[in-house]
């Protein structure tokens, strides 16, 4: 006797569809390929019936769209997350810990506001590179326009930014605990720390994407070594102690728009 085939609840087809098919395209590390998905191949992967899964999607396009929400939405790698590095602010309570005896003059405050940079730019440029999530998550806001679905496109919208706004969230406060405890400032009062955010943070994710297309192509042609060298060859920038110390050029090109923001303030005084 034929034994009957599992019986699986509507809403547990769904999201074994929807685990798979965000499985499949990172494995496969681009949104463009969502598109190209094989039902079958996500039908196997899910191990659920596939007259189940037909009628939650009698079109492959209906489960598309609802792929792409999921991965944008409540089955990003980055929904109870932020896009940066998690240790950004221990690596900085760090330096300024062991460094604190720098907060007593301006050239001191400087020397550290550089080293946190050089540092803390550095350890997320690295994190974003090699994280396939935040490839495909870049990869989608890259795509969107070419999404079919004008409710699914909005949706998507939504999802993205909401992610991207805990991460402004998040690093706006990362400044306000720098103007306390470095005596930051914004330059121009025109210029908000939004500004500065969106700025920064934006530079340091296209480089990333950068460096994740470039290591792509690797070996295959002399352009893409040289592009290679340029974003990840280390460059010598002022340290600590005085002494050169090694910098990425995302790190480089942050401290520049940092600067074009930001000042200290020569009145502060360090509390406590």
């Amino acid at each position: 006797m034929t034994a009957r085939p599992e019986r699986v609840p509507a809403a547990e087809v769904k999201e074994r569809m929807l685990d798979a098919g965000r499985e499949l395209a990172l494995e496969s590390g681009a949104a463009l390929t969502i598109e190209h998905l094989r039902m079958e191949e996500v039908i196997q992967r899910a191990r659920v019936p596939r007259s189940s899964v037909y009628r939650l999607w009698p079109y492959k396009d209906d489960y598309i769209d609802e792929l792409l929400c999921y991965i944008a939405g409540p089955g990003s790698w980055f929904s109870n997350r932020a896009v940066f590095d998690p240790e950004t602010f221990t690596a900085v309570a760090r330096l300024l810990t062991e460094h604190k005896q720098l907060l007593a003059t301006m050239e001191g405050r400087r020397a550290l506001l550089r080293e946190i940079v050089r540092v803390v730019v550095a350890c997320n440029y690295r994190a974003l590179a090699g994280n396939h999530a935040w490839r495909l998550h870049s990869a989608l806001a890259a795509t969107l326009g070419a999404t079919r679905g004008s409710e699914a496109r909005k949706k998507i919208a939504v999802a993205l930014e909401e992610t991207q706004s805990r991460t402004r969230d998040l690093l706006v406060e990362l400044f306000g605990y720098l103007v306390e405890t470095l005596g930051l400032r914004i330059r121009d009062p025109a210029l908000t720390v939004q500004h500065f955010q969106m700025a920064s943070s934006m530079l340091v994710q296209s480089l990333a994407m950068r460096n994740a297309q470039v290591q792509a192509a690797i070996g295959d042609t002399e352009e893409a070594a040289q592009v290679n060298d340029l974003l990840n060859a280390p460059l010598p920038g002022p340290g600590l102690d005085g002494e050169p110390a090694e910098w990425t050029l995302a790190a480089v090109a942050y401290l520049g728009v940092l600067d074009a923001f930001i000042e200290l303030e020569p009145d502060w005084v360090p509390p406590g």
